[in-house]
């Protein structure tokens, strides 16, 4: 039998790891990049995404590539990519460092990239401006302006200033996600990191640096007869040089960040020391800046605006920034001597600190920047997905920031304009604005519809399941490819269907759609168009934006009622492309048997406020009749969900009038219900008011009024929120006095109310004239007619 191993023995087998793990800790407090280096190999950078989709991914055919770097957040680029084994140890924790900008700054240990970032460089003189200012006055403290003359030594300064000079500046926190794709055989032992919060900050302190080192150049190249104040000069010029690029002999260049390839392009030449002969071993030379040998502000500084435009019409809006914010700069620095520049100087390298955060993942990057509110608006899971579509699931280079644009065009602000504006123009077609939350919202919707389950918002964890919906589009659309089918709004030669198709064919239908639902632009859908045949029908094009406006209103007021959406944008689209196809019939379908279903759905999900499973099971088994448009009738009776008498009894037990909330429902209903009773009498029913809710038997009766002798308190408890004492009035026809800065109707008597309801055209508001008082017989039998009103509209 073999013996055991004795505990010395197996004690001293553990010493060499003991001594390995405490080599690791010690490397880690103070360098951890070469930590990061030792464990590159072992851990892959994209994170938890990575094994995310799997499933889709193996079938998914990626016949192409591109050069073009990758986003963070993305999986790697082969769609059939295995992922990493059971053997990979991935970084245990996140590192958080308080390092000067010195530090930071030297030699390749951070070496910085943000062309993955979908976010590009957006401060502005404005913004660049602040952070010189508080750096200035951090640095030189009452004696910037000072010291103009070389060799006068400066006034001694007081405790306050010495204080103020020897005081840090915190440039608050920047969050970096490791890359994989540093060769140490080619750039030497470093790291590069992914920008993830920290961008606008980093680009501007080099261009800060870029304009100290020109200043210190320039300088030394017009010293008369050069002598050691040259020398230093160009050696602290030289200084700055190996900061912003970083040399290391028998080694390739790199810049200490670099932002997207056509946003590069002028940081790349400002960030050299010198301009530069055109790099033979580089594929193209997008652009040259100034003659050999000269600094850039040397040349950008004297162009001409004729040559300014020359230079920035073919570039980027990023490009002009950064010549604006260059420019700015150094005009700012000129006005400081040498002793301050020189004090400028040491104080940005040995003052200025930034919270240095590398976390393990871009997942856990995004929600430690989130969870600090850091970004905001700046940054959501948007915009990564974004960066997937147009990046990571797009091959070709111009197709990638072709779809960039188109994307930056559709998420701006919508103008006060009308959808029909061409204001935005593409190369293509006209792009019309919606906004980034129209966009995200329509990205939720649809991956729902597409996969059949529930997608929570907000948390920043729905970009994976929009990656799920993304990669399970491409599959089904380069399955029909390669079956010799024709893939969605693709022509026959089209061979692979991209991100860039899938923002034409999905996103953007989808967002415009949306946009002119939440917004009752409905003559911007085809099918409702005047030209169209259904704009030929009035009666017909008519009932449809009444059931429209009634979705969009409910949805908007009830909570529970959201998941309609999801109906509601699956029906539009479909009658959108039946519309273009010219099929009239199973337009009609959707128009006429569907839209209904979903009206009294939803209806059901505002009254009755089913659990989210409930009502995500109702819109899935919908979805699936809608798919087979065959099965409606069927569907409808078999799926027990039209119990008419469960809406009434909803209806009469809601109490309405208790909340906002509430009213915003009853209004909803009592437009729906008007607007029945206008079509069939062959009213015009106006789509573009937004009418108010009045109390009829008010919240409080007034002690000796005609209100207090005809009710009860019990009478009044019993009646005062239902939908029966609730009526619609239009906005500008209230009166009376103003409570909380909003005026309402009169309420003291019966007889003030009736002045108001008079002058309405709403049926259901004109009809209570007739009456003498408002009893609780009054109020009983309105709330039948409202009931069987119910029945009426929404009957099977």
């Amino acid at each position: 039998m073999t013996s055991l191993p004795s505990r010395a023995a197996v004690a001293l087998n553990l010493i060499p790891l003991i001594l390995l793990a405490l080599e690791v800790n010690v490397i880690s407090s103070f360098r951890p990049s070469l930590v990061s280096h030792i464990t590159k190999t072992a851990h892959h950078p994209f994170g938890p995404l990575y094994h995310r989709g799997t499933r889709l991914a193996s079938s998914i055919d990626n016949t192409g590539g591109s050069s073009a770097p990758l986003p963070f957040f993305a999986a790697p680029a082969s769609f059939n990519a295995s992922p990493p084994s059971s053997s990979s140890t991935p970084q245990s924790s996140t590192v958080t460092l308080r390092l000067p900008l010195g530090t930071l700054f030297d030699g390749r240990d951070y070496i910085f990239v943000t062309y993955t970032n979908v976010r590009g460089y957006e401060w502005g003189v404005k913004e660049v401006n602040i952070l010189v200012e508080d750096l200035m006055d951090a640095a030189l403290g009452s004696l910037g302006g000072e010291l103009r003359e070389a060799g006068v030594a400066p006034p001694n300064p007081t405790t306050t200033q010495q204080q103020t000079l020897t005081t840090d500046f915190e440039l608050s926190q920047i969050v970096l996600v490791p890359t994989s794709d540093w060769d140490a055989a080619s750039l030497g032992l470093g790291n590069r990191y992914d920008v993830y919060d920290g961008q606008q900050r980093l680009v501007t302190l080099n261009l800060l640096l870029a304009a100290l080192r020109d200043s210190f150049q320039s300088e030394a190249d017009g010293t008369a007869g050069g002598g050691k104040r040259a020398v230093a000069l160009a050696a602290t010029a030289n200084e700055i040089s190996s900061m912003l690029k970083p040399t290391k002999v028998r080694k390739d260049n790199v810049l200490r960040i670099t932002l997207r390839k056509r946003d590069n392009v002028l940081l790349e030449k400002i960030l050299s020391p010198r301009s530069e002969s055109p790099d033979e071993e580089k594929e193209e030379q997008v652009i040259a800046i100034g003659s050999e040998g000269e600094t850039p502000t040397a040349y950008l500084s004297k162009l001409t605006p004729k040559e300014r435009n020359e230079l920035l019409s073919p570039l980027s809006l990023a490009n002009a920034r950064i010549f604006e914010n260059f420019l700015h700069i150094s005009d700012r620095l000129s006005l400081l001597s040498t002793r301050e520049r020189l004090r400028l100087l040491d104080y940005i390298v040995e003052r200025v600190h930034l919270l240095v955060c590398i976390p393990e993942t871009s997942r856990i990057a995004r929600n430690i920047v989130m969870s600090q509110g850091r970004k905001g608006m700046d940054n959501e899971a948007i915009d990564d997905f974004k960066g997937l579509v147009c990046f990571r699931y797009t091959l070709e280079e111009q197709d990638m920031y072709q779809t960039f644009d188109r994307w930056d065009s559709l998420a701006a602000e919508p103008s006060i304009a009308t959808l029909g504006d061409n204001s935005l123009q593409s190369a293509e077609q006209t792009i019309t604005p919606v906004g980034r939350d129209i966009i995200a919202a329509a990205c939720l919707l649809r991956s729902s519809a597409a996969l059949r389950t529930k997608i929570r918002s907000g948390g920043g964890d729905e970009v994976y399941e929009w990656e799920r919906w993304l990669r399970h589009v491409l599959w089904l659309q380069n399955q029909k490819l390669a079956e010799g089918q024709p893939a969605k709004g693709g022509g026959s030669m089209q061979t692979s269907w991209q991100g860039q198709d899938f923002f034409s064919q999905e996103i953007e239908p989808a967002s415009l759609a949306l946009y002119r639902f939440r917004t009752g632009h409905w003559d911007e859908f085809n099918f409702l168009a005047a030209k169209s045949k259904m704009g030929d029908d009035q009666n017909r094009s008519a009932r449809v934006r009444v059931n429209l406006n009634f979705l969009k209103d409910i949805i908007a007021s009830a909570g529970s009622a959201k998941e309609s959406e999801i109906l509601v944008l699956e029906l539009l689209l479909r009658a959108e492309e039946h519309a273009a196809a010219g099929d009239d019939a199973l337009l009609s379908r959707y128009l006429d048997d569907f839209l209904p279903l979903i009206e009294r759905w939803s209806l059901w999900m505002a009254l009755s406020r089913p659990s989210p499973m409930q009502r995500h099971a109702r819109v899935f088994s919908l979805l699936d009749a809608m798919a087979d448009v065959d099965s409606v009738a069927s569907f409808e009776h078999s799926s027990g969900y039209d119990d008419m008498e469960t809406l009434k009894e909803c209806m009469n037990n809601y109490k309405f009038g208790a909340t906002a909330s509430g009213k915003r429902l009853a209004a909803a209903i009592l437009n729906r219900m008007n607007a029945h009773l206008m079509m069939k009498d062959g009213t015009e029913v106006p789509d573009d008011q937004e009418p108010a809710v009045d109390a009829i038997l008010p919240e409080k009766l007034p002690k000796g009024s005609d209100w207090d002798q005809h009710w009860t308190e019990e009478q009044h408890e019993e009646w005062i929120h239902c939908l029966g004492n609730l009526v619609l009035i239009s906005k500008n026809c209230a009166r009376g006095g103003k409570r909380g800065g909003k005026k309402e109707v009169d309420s003291t008597s019966w007889e003030a109310k009736l002045k108001v309801y008079k002058k309405e055209t709403w049926p259901l508001t004109h009809e209570l004239n007739d009456l003498s008082m408002w009893s609780v017989d009054a109020v009983s039998d309105r709330q039948k007619l409202l009931v069987s009103l119910l029945e009426l509209i929404w009957k099977k």
